[in-house]
């Protein structure tokens, strides 16, 4: 497979006020041996109001990378999307599900690379003075190591908190043996009970 591993920021143009589709920008990347020529050549966006959060949403769509000027790998994005006016910022974005983002191949000549990106950062809208907004992360505010210690904390102050009880469940003796005093005795009554069947005698 082919293997395309690169440090990435992007800028995107401001689309027409009457498209909810986003103007594409191309940039060359010079990163790659002579004996091809690459192009990664289009970022597709949308952008669509939603309702529930009364705002306006970007989602990348989709990535190509032409070879040769022929060539077309195609990818869907799994989970690029933020506020119009955020940009969207992951540390690594790539065809292997061990990354944030994933780059799932759509046709055959995608599924021949294996593409590697960090510090992924893009915005489409709302871009001012080359600056990029705020980023929404892909890393999600519970990730597993927040998970762990977590679940870590809850466990042990459940110990500490039965511990506690424990202790609280504590009594003292009502009555305590005086040394200069009689002792006590305790007597054991036995009580025998005869059962006298009919027709015998014990």
């Amino acid at each position: 497979k082919r293997n395309w591993k690169s440090r990435f920021w992007f800028y995107c143009l401001e689309p027409s006020s009457s498209s909810q589709l986003l103007k594409t920008k191309r940039q060359n990347l010079s990163l790659f041996p002579n004996f091809f020529f690459l192009s990664l050549s289009r970022f597709l966006m949308t952008k669509k109001f939603f309702a529930a959060s009364a705002r306006n949403w970007f989602t990348l769509e989709t990535v190509e990378i032409v070879q040769d000027n022929r060539r077309v790998a195609r990818f869907n994005v799994s989970v690029i999307s933020a506020p119009a006016e955020y940009s969207f910022h992951c540390q690594l974005v790539g065809t292997s599900n061990l990354y944030g983002v994933n780059l799932i191949p759509s046709n055959n000549e995608a599924k021949s690379w294996d593409v590697f990106i960090s510090e992924f950062q893009i915005q489409g809208f709302s871009v001012e003075n080359n600056q990029f907004s705020y980023a929404s992360d892909c890393t999600s505010f519970f990730s597993p190591g927040i998970w762990m210690a977590l679940v870590t904390s809850i466990i042990l102050l459940w110990i500490l908190t039965y511990g506690i009880h424990m202790i609280m469940q504590l009594t003292t003796n009502s009555r305590f043996d005086d040394p200069k005093g009689s002792k006590y005795r305790v007597v054991l009554v036995h009580i025998a009970l005869q059962f006298i069947a009919p027709g015998c005698c014990i």
